[in-house]
């Protein structure tokens, strides 16, 4: 049975952990509070969240490409353009936040079968050049902690 390569351990423990860490940040906070923006701020929680759950789609996929392809090239996305076009101000943060787990620890599951060598497996990404496997699942893991750590701030300030 395959295990996460050593080198690969920490981020993929991290990777794993970040939808519980999103669900603590937002532990508690009502409605209201998921559509408040900080002051100058563009970005409510609500937006957030969901901005969380978009972006584990496209990650999501960027690994499974990186992984089946021939150096594939990965999709980009304009966050901004989501936000207002996929009308995040309207969308369920609480499926969102599902969403988003579900399509994480489906990915988790797929990386703990995967091959040391298959880790290695090379994509290009056309804003930050070749990556590989291991890259892709190090970006979600940090993408979720940045996240984590802006809700539990977006919070703190709306008490």
């Amino acid at each position: 049975m395959p295990r996460i390569p050593e080198p690969h351990a920490d981020a993929f423990e991290r990777f794993v952990r970040g939808p519980a860490l999103v669900r603590e940040a937002l532990a508690g906070t009502g409605p209201a509070t998921l559509n408040r923006r900080p002051p100058g701020e563009d970005w409510s929680m609500r937006d957030v969240v969901i901005h969380l759950a978009d972006s584990e789609l496209v990650g999501a996929v960027r690994i499974r490409l990186a992984l089946a392809g021939a150096e594939p090239d990965l999709p980009v996305y304009d966050q901004e353009a989501w936000k207002r076009k996929l009308l995040y101000v309207f969308r369920d943060a609480e499926a969102a936040l599902s969403a988003f787990q579900q399509v994480r620890y489906g990915t988790a599951e797929l990386l703990r079968e995967c091959s040391p060598e298959a880790w290695e497996r090379t994509a290009n990404h056309p804003q930050i050049g070749v990556v590989t496997v291991a890259d892709l699942m190090v970006f979600g893991a940090d993408h979720s902690d940045e996240h984590a750590a802006q809700l539990r701030t977006m919070r703190a300030a709306s008490t």
